[in-house]
């Protein structure tokens, strides 16, 4: 039998699905931080444990103070063309340009806006982001 949808149902469902993507992604990433920081407990009783300070133990993996963490890229260049824009809710994740990453995506849908329209994006980017240079 033939599906006799729509198409203002079918867009409605798909609507759904990516607010519940959304959602789903969000729950993810807090999930994940939330186990990173128990790793993170776990990891420095261990250390405690052995009778070092956690403190020179970061040192030696790369993560002490004044030096960048693994995986960080460090504060936005300011020799880009393009404005810079963080997250409010983590000022850690930054978009200028390019390819948009994970978090802008969630962000921007969960905000009801579509990330494939430039001309919302524009306007996400104005209304929800931090704009950090110009």
């Amino acid at each position: 039998m033939e599906d006799t949808q729509s198409a203002q149902a079918i867009q409605a469902q798909l609507e759904e699905l990516r607010q519940n993507q959304a959602a789903l992604e969000q729950a993810l990433e807090q999930r994940k931080k939330e186990e990173q920081k128990g790793f993170v407990a776990e990891l420095r009783q261990m250390i405690l444990d052995r009778g070092y300070q956690p403190d020179e133990i970061g040192t030696l993996l790369g993560g002490g103070k004044g030096q960048r963490q693994r995986g960080g890229k460090g504060s936005p260049k300011t020799t880009s063309n393009y404005p810079t824009y963080a997250n409010p809710d983590n000022p850690e994740q930054v978009y200028t340009r390019g390819r948009r990453p994970n978090w802008f995506t969630v962000k921007m849908i969960a905000h009801g806006f579509d990330p494939e329209n430039a001309e919302q994006r524009l306007q996400f980017k104005e209304q929800h982001l931090i704009k950090v240079t110009d």
